[in-house]
């Protein structure tokens, strides 16, 4: 008789390959080489006065196959994809900053209306966007980004709905084509 354990579909988390830890109070869960690029993320944030934001709303950074931010779970997660991760230790600090800041709203958003869920533009609509971006510039200045990296980010606020549609079907199909 077939032992009913090869049915079973292991999470992610536990499958060959995958580790987990905690760093500075926030677990981080993928590859070796995730751990230690997040890591090195972690550890330009920490000094940061704004690093009390980010370690307040994010409990969890998972390496995915593209980044996006579960702020409604039990435990809010960043998920990060390659690109991003992958990129340098100064833009996944900055990255790991803008996500916490879209958890932060829905947090406030959520409180605002006495534990109901938000309205999505609330924490990812395009005005929600620009205040990420905006908090993301500010630890990235802090961490002395140079004037291509903060410029970056200034037209990404011109057009704050590039990432897509933020409700809807149509945000998970956005949130599918994403390459970051």
């Amino acid at each position: 008789m077939e032992s009913a354990i090869w049915h079973l579909r292991l999470p992610r988390l536990f499958r060959p390959g995958q580790r987990s830890q905690v760093v500075h109070g926030i677990e981080i869960a993928g590859s070796g080489e995730f751990l230690l690029r997040t890591q090195a993320a972690l550890a330009l944030l920490q000094p940061l006065a704004q690093f009390e934001v980010i370690q307040g709303h994010l409990r969890m950074i998972r390496q995915a196959r593209r980044s996006g931010v579960k702020a409604w779970a039990k435990m809010p997660t960043f998920f990060v994809g390659a690109p991003t991760w992958q990129h340098s230790a100064l833009w996944y600090a900055g990255a790991i900053a803008h996500d916490a800041w879209h958890a932060k709203l829905y947090l406030a958003a959520k409180n605002k209306y006495r534990g109901k869920e938000p309205h999505a533009d609330d924490w990812s609509g395009a005005e929600a966007e620009k205040k990420c971006l905006t908090f993301q510039r500010q630890v990235l200045q802090a961490l002395n980004a140079d004037e291509t990296i903060i410029g970056y980010l200034d037209n990404c606020a011109q057009d704050p709905t590039y990432q897509g549609h933020n409700k809807g079907w149509r945000s998970w199909l956005d949130y599918r084509r994403r390459w970051w």
